[in-house]
């Protein structure tokens, strides 16, 4: 195993894959602005598919001393960053891959949530066979994620919601599949990241990022080995492997994150069961 050590990210150097997407209204004169970016990713869920309908993506700029909205909104402050529809594979979406869900220039200021409209035709797939995703009457309009952000003017933000499979969905006694979000909201500058390669490859492993007593990250190892948690907030983490079958759990205790940069715990080899 080798020692761990940090590689800086320069901007959005993760593999993000583009998305469709649309600018807001015209900005008035004397009005400064910058560029907002949203983009998607997913943690490790036990399902062949998740296939998320996503129709609106809109940011929340905070009132001014009066309490009200800027005027390149509507009325409620909200910024439609993306109104045409598409469909995402989340389980494509692990491992440091992101894809692009809404782009534009918003009023520079302080941004409070986003919303993701959802759409009908959601669904999962389990063992080969195709499920409806029932998503509730109140998300389709509109699932608002708080996680406060400011956008500098004449700057460039860009923004992750790590959505989280494993917890979002949930089978009833019916059988039916269910969406009760958990998507954590990060904007790149403030996130860090923690990087491996578990050997031997191909061993089916879930690797966990922990700050008791919560989990903070997850994911799945890949078919050559290699893992990636990218959102993750600085401090002291302990990574746990946990693989499928034939070999033991192990851990990693200490493993340190800094803001804007990917720590590399190197190889991993895991221990066979006797």
């Amino acid at each position: 195993m080798r020692n761990h050590s940090s590689i800086v990210l320069p901007a959005l150097a993760l593999a993000i894959v583009s998305g469709v997407f649309a600018g807001c209204s015209p900005s008035p004169s004397g009005m400064s602005y910058g560029t907002l970016n949203v983009h998607l990713t997913d943690a490790p869920g036990e399902y062949e598919s998740v296939n998320l309908v996503i129709t609106e993506v809109s940011a929340h700029i905070a009132g001014d001393a009066s309490g009200d909205a800027f005027a390149a909104s509507d009325t409620s402050g909200w910024i439609v960053l993306n109104d045409t529809p598409a469909t995402y594979d989340l389980l494509t979406l692990q491992n440091g891959v992101f894809v692009t869900i809404g782009t534009g220039k918003v009023p520079a200021g302080h941004y409070t949530q986003v919303r993701l409209k959802l759409g009908a035709g959601s669904n999962v797939v389990v063992d080969g066979v195709t499920y409806p995703l029932i998503v509730p009457s109140g998300l389709q309009t509109g699932l608002k994620l708080i996680g406060p952000f400011d956008v500098p003017a004449n700057g460039l933000v860009d923004l992750a919601l790590d959505f989280d499979a494993a917890r979002s969905i949930v089978q009833n006694g019916a059988g039916s599949y269910h969406l009760k979000p958990t998507v954590k909201v990060i904007p790149f500058s403030t996130a860090g990241g923690i990087t491996g390669l578990v050997s031997p490859a191909g061993t089916a492993t879930t690797i966990y990022a922990i700050q008791a007593p919560d989990t903070l990250g997850s994911a799945s190892a890949a078919s050559d080995g290699r893992f990636t948690m990218a959102t993750l907030g600085p401090g002291l983490y302990t990574v746990a492997f946990h693989p499928a079958a034939g070999f033991r759990d192990t851990s990693l205790v200490g493993v340190s994150v800094a803001t804007g940069a990917t720590t590399d715990v190197g190889t991993v080899e895991l221990t066979p069961q006797e």
